[in-house]
C-alpha cells in the first residue's frame, strides 16, 4: 500500500462523502486506501456507514464518543497500511492530482503541504474566514518552497515520521502546529508544493465563524502556554492578547496584498478585524487559564 488517506469526521456525512468522492476521482495509478475516523451521533454514523459500505477502498472506524480531530487522526494513522500518510479534513475537496503530487514529491524526513484554495469564493464571510485562517497557504509562484508549518487539512509525510516524533496531542486545535514544531526541532523539513492542492469549504455564517475564531484563539494560547511557545509576555500579561489582533492583521496584509485577494482583503478589512478581535478574545481566555 503506497498511500493511506486519513479523514476525521463528525456529524457531517454528506460533507465527508464529497471529500471521499474527490479522492476516489484522483488521477493516481498507485495503491491507496481511505480511512474515515468518525465520532458522530448514531444516526449520522449509520448514514455514513451505509455510504462507505459501497466503496471498497474506504475503511470506516466508528467511535462511541465525540473525539477531537487530532486524536481521531492518530487512530486512523495507527490503522493505516500505507507507507505515506495523507491527511485531509472532511470539509475539504482534493484537487484531481493531489495524491499524484504527494507521491511524486515524497521523501524521508519531510512533511509536505501545499496550496489551500478558497472553496467559498462567492461568500464574503466565507472569504474572510479563509483569509484569516489559511493566509499562510495561498497560491505561489514556482514549484517548491520551505514552510514553517503544515495544516492538517493538507498534510503528508511518511508513516515513520509519526513513529519517530509521536502523534498529535488531544487538543481541540493547534495540535498540528505543535506537531510541526516538534518535527522541525528534531531536524525535519517542511515544504509547500504548488501542485498539492485542496479547496477548503469554509463556514459562511458570521456567528459560526466568530465562534470558531474564538475557539482557535483559545486553544492556540492553551497549547502555546503548555509547551513554552511564544508569546511568553502575553502569558504573563494576558490583556496584551488584544494587541495581537493588530499584529495579525498587518501580518496577513503582508502576505495577501500582492495576491488575487489583495483588493478583497482591503474591502473586507472591517469584518477581518472583527474576526481577529474574537480570535484575540479567545487567546486572552486561554492565556489567563491556570
Amino acid at each position: 500500500m503506497q498511500l493511506s488517506v486519513v479523514i476525521p469526521s463528525y456529524n457531517q456525512p454528506a460533507t465527508v462523502q464529497r471529500c471521499i468522492a474527490s479522492i476516489l476521482e484522483q488521477d493516481f495509478e498507485g495503491t491507496f486506501e481511505i480511512i474515515i475516523v468518525d465520532s458522530s451521533e448514531k444516526s449520522k454514523q449509520e448514514a455514513l456507514a451505509a455510504f462507505c459500505g459501497t466503496v471498497p477502498k474506504v475503511k470506516l472506524i466508528t467511535l462511541a464518543q465525540q473525539t477531537f480531530p487530532g486524536s481521531a487522526r492518530n487512530i486512523g494513522i495507527k490503522a493505516a497500511q500505507g507507507e505515506t500518510i495523507a491527511l485531509i479534513d472532511s470539509d475539504c475537496v482534493a484537487q484531481p492530482n493531489w495524491l499524484k503530487n504527494i507521491q511524486q514529491n515524497m521523501e524521508s524526513g519531510v512533511i509536505l503541504t501545499g496550496v489551500i484554495e478558497n472553496g467559498t469564493e462567492d461568500s464574503v464571510y466565507g472569504t474572510c474566514s479563509f483569509l484569516v485562517e489559511f493566509n499562510h497557504f495561498l497560491d505561489f509562484s514556482g514549484h517548491k518552497v520551505p514552510a514553517h508549518a503544515a495544516a492538517t487539512c493538507n498534510f503528508a509525510c511518511r508513516k515513520e515520521v509519526f513513529e519517530k516524533i509521536g502523534y498529535f496531542t488531544d487538543d481541540r486545535a493547534f495540535e498540528d502546529m505543535l506537531f510541526c514544531k516538534k518535527f522541525t526541532d528534531e531536524g525535519g523539513q517542511i515544504f509547500r508544493i504548488n501542485g498539492i492542492r485542496i479547496a477548503h469549504i469554509n463556514k459562511t455564517d458570521l456567528a459560526g465563524i466568530r465562534s470558531n475564531q474564538t475557539m482557535l484563539g483559545k486553544f492556540s494560547a492553551i497549547v502555546r502556554r503548555a509547551h513554552g511557545m511564544p508569546p511568553q509576555l502575553v502569558f504573563q500579561f494576558p490583556v496584551l492578547a488584544f494587541g495581537l489582533a493588530g499584529f495579525r492583521y498587518l501580518s496577513i496584509f503582508s502576505r495577501v496584498i500582492n495576491s488575487k485577494y489583495g483588493a478583497k482583503f482591503l474591502l473586507y478589512s472591517p469584518i477581518i478585524l472583527y474576526l481577529l478581535l474574537h480570535w484575540s478574545k479567545g487567546f486572552y481566555t486561554g492565556a489567563k487559564r491556570s
